[in-house]
């Protein structure tokens, strides 16, 4: 008998430990639900920074002869004290621009800021908003493809407007390449992105898994030529952001390095023939006073080669530019074949120059 109820006894105990070792391997992670998933904790963190942006123009009516006011819907980041981060796309044309967060606060900028050539705006705020804390910005370098990727905007359909939305996804590639996509006239190196967005999120929070900013929506891709893309996004990097963010917010401008030159893009062979020149960028207007023509620089020039770099277009060069300081020394060859009319002349030639960069004004 006793022999028996030992025998209970043990068995118990092993059906007990068995019981034990399965719910520990079927355990959750170290932290709970949200350390593997973050998500809900970063939407409650950054939602509230992430403002409604609203590009408010006065309109006529023919019809009832009678003035309106008309209102096109998009997102922002609240990315320091008083000052809200978002497309130069989202601005444009704008009467007075007015923000909303999303427990009802709103506030008119007082002040705008621009630089259409990479599609960003910041806008100066009349007053704080209050209980908002500012979105930090994060590392666009260090972000690989195949990371999650969280996404908060504002998602118009009609004039219905759904605040603080969150979708995810995946940062499906770096590095891609601004031309011929969206505002941009400089080289921005975008990140692409598969989380769902609609209209209304541009402006809107790309976010990493520690709820930083690390790209400003910017592009996603609709309804082109008949061909519907979907999963197929794209946003400013926080690198872009934070040296154009930074000079708008302190000097109202971007302080670029300039050499004091508009220049086209040229379509041409790679290397000039006798009837045609060489594919490169067209000096159509030089500052004499500036740096390149105090180089010697001279009107129809034809710019082919940057800092030891053959360039084809304002993209390619721009993007070189944008990697050197005012007061760096750069050397640049160019093409000298068209004379003051524009035309070919008989002796054309390669000249160089050593330019010091200045500040673009």
């Amino acid at each position: 008998m006793k022999n028996r109820k030992t025998w209970i006894m043990t068995t118990a105990l092993l059906l007990a430990v068995m019981l034990m070792a399965g719910a520990m391997g079927r355990a959750e992670p170290a932290g709970g639900p949200a350390a593997a998933n973050p998500a809900p904790d970063i939407y409650e963190r950054v939602a509230p920074a992430v403002v409604q942006v609203r590009n408010i123009a006065e309109t006529w009516s023919p019809e009832t002869g009678a003035s309106t006011e008309v209102a096109l819907y998009a997102s922002g980041v609240y990315i320091e004290e008083g000052y809200v981060l978002t497309n130069w796309h989202v601005v444009y044309e704008a009467d007075y621009l007015e923000v909303e967060t999303p427990d009802g606060q709103t506030v008119r900028a007082k002040n705008v800021y621009t630089d259409d050539s990479v599609d960003l705006a910041v806008l100066e705020l009349a007053a704080p908003l209050e209980g908002v804390t500012p979105v930090p910005l994060g590392d666009s370098q260090g972000v690989r493809p195949g990371e999650p990727a969280i996404v908060i905007g504002n998602p118009v359909l009609d004039d219905i407007v759904f605040p603080a939305t969150v979708t995810t996804g995946i940062i499906s590639g770096v590095n891609r390449s601004s031309d011929g996509l969206g505002y941009f006239s400089r080289a921005v190196p975008l990140i692409q992105l598969d989380a769902a967005l609609n209209i209304g999120c541009n402006g809107g929070a790309l976010l990493n898994m520690r709820g930083e900013l690390v790209g400003l929506v910017t592009l996603m891709a609709g309804l082109v030529d008949d061909v519907v893309y979907q999963g197929l996004g794209f946003a400013i990097p926080a690198e872009t952001i934070r040296r154009v963010a930074g000079d708008l917010i302190e000097h109202g401008a971007v302080r670029r390095p300039r050499m004091g030159v508009m220049v086209s893009d040229l379509d041409g062979p790679e290397e000039p023939i006798r009837t045609y020149p060489p594919c490169g960028l067209l000096v159509s207007e030089i500052d004499e006073d500036g740096p390149a023509g105090k180089a010697g620089m001279e009107m129809y020039d034809i710019i082919v080669e940057f800092d030891g770099v053959r360039v084809h277009s304002f993209n390619e060069l721009s993007a070189i530019l944008d990697t050197h300081e005012a007061g760096d020394v750069v050397h640049v060859k160019a093409y000298r074949c068209l004379d003051e009319e524009g035309y070919m002349t008989d002796n054309p030639k390669y000249v160089e120059f050593d330019i010091e960069l200045g500040i673009l004004d």
